[in-house]
């Protein structure tokens, strides 16, 4: 950022000074007195001269610059900057939670593989035993032939 210098300041215009009476109703006038007072320019308000009409007198003495609006007001968007943080935290928290179940199925499945093979082998055998009888007698078991 630039700094101005010593000589740069002494040459710069230094903006007039105005001094103005608002008269208006008491909302009207201190309405007035609020826009000067945010745009940083109001030097001077005497105190309210109240009328018998119920109109108000304010001197205000103030500066005159180019700039007839205020200068923005910078607001820091810090909504949308809590919401996005809580998204990305929550999102980070869920991959890290998938993460976490996927190694404890993993570990589980490497830990108890023999007795599920194991398992998976009894199962066939069966299979395989209980697909290979014949529809014939099978012994003294056999109502139909007493066998």
């Amino acid at each position: 950022m630039h700094s101005p210098t010593r000589t740069a300041l002494a040459h710069r215009p230094r903006p007039t000074t105005l001094t103005r009476s608002v008269v208006g109703t008491p909302a009207e006038v201190a309405a007035a007195l609020a826009v000067l007072r945010e745009s940083g320019r109001l030097m001077f308000a005497d105190s309210p001269y109240q009328h018998a009409d119920g109109r108000v007198t304010v001197t205000v003495r103030f500066l005159d610059t180019a700039r007839t609006t205020p200068p923005p007001v910078r607001r820091l968007r810090r909504g949308r900057v809590i919401a996005a943080a809580a998204i990305t935290t929550a999102a980070i928290g869920a991959l890290a939670g998938v993460g976490y179940l996927a190694t404890q199925v993993a570990h589980t499945v490497q830990r108890n593989a023999p007795a599920v093979v194991g398992v998976v082998l009894v199962l066939l055998v069966l299979a395989v035993l209980l697909l290979r009888r014949k529809a014939t007698c099978g012994g003294l078991h056999c109502s139909g032939c007493r066998h």
